[in-house]
């Protein structure tokens, strides 16, 4: 079985009020995506953190579970492990699908396409949209501990956050992990905001 993990936990500093809630075609990013995802999975979850009150009294979740980040400063990485600790005791969950809530536009073909790979649990898949690749991104359960290693360095400036521009695609490709690339011929999703910091 599969699940979904919506990750909105950034703080959208540069915006002035939270990016999850700013209006694409007369709907919040992050309601465009969470309606996305309870059509097609029956088991998901949005991964909060900054303003997490104000965002939850506006979205309506349906079916998706809320897991709130306290770490969310840290970045993404962070968001990954509040979703994984939740995960890991149900052992019915073989996939997470990871999904960013900046990025609303996914097409569902790149969903079915990701859902019914049959990739039998061996490979990271990641979705190439005209020769670059992007989200969402399945990661099957046996990967899961190489990202729960992921841990903050001791040794860093504390004003920056050694996870301020990790990129999920980016960490599976630099690894030894093996990957599958899935080809699309349309355009990739856009981001509302070049600031991924969610």
């Amino acid at each position: 079985m599969q699940a979904a993990v919506i990750l909105a936990a950034g703080s959208s500093s540069r915006m002035g009020f939270p990016k999850q809630l700013a209006e694409v075609k007369d709907k919040a990013l992050l309601q465009s995506i969470v309606d996305k995802v309870n059509i097609n999975f029956d088991n998901s979850s949005v991964v909060l953190g900054s303003e997490s009150e104000i965002i939850s009294e506006k979205i309506e979740f349906k079916n998706s579970n809320i897991l709130v980040n306290e770490n969310w400063s840290e970045g993404i990485t962070s968001s990954i492990r509040t979703a994984l600790f939740f995960y890991q005791n149900q052992k019915e969950i073989n996939d997470i699908i990871f999904f960013l809530g900046d990025q609303p536009e996914v097409e569902i073909e790149v969903i079915h396409a990701l859902k019914e790979d049959g990739h039998e649990g061996d490979k990271v898949l990641i979705p190439q949209y005209r020769y670059k690749l992007g989200f969402p991104i399945l990661i099957p359960r046996m990967f899961w501990p190489k990202l729960e290693l992921i841990t903050e360095d001791d040794d860093i400036d504390e004003e920056k956050s050694v996870f301020q521009d990790f990129d999920l695609v980016d960490f599976f490709i630099s690894s030894e992990i093996e990957i599958k690339k899935l080809n699309f011929n349309f355009l990739e999703p856009i981001d509302y905001d070049e600031e991924k910091d969610f």
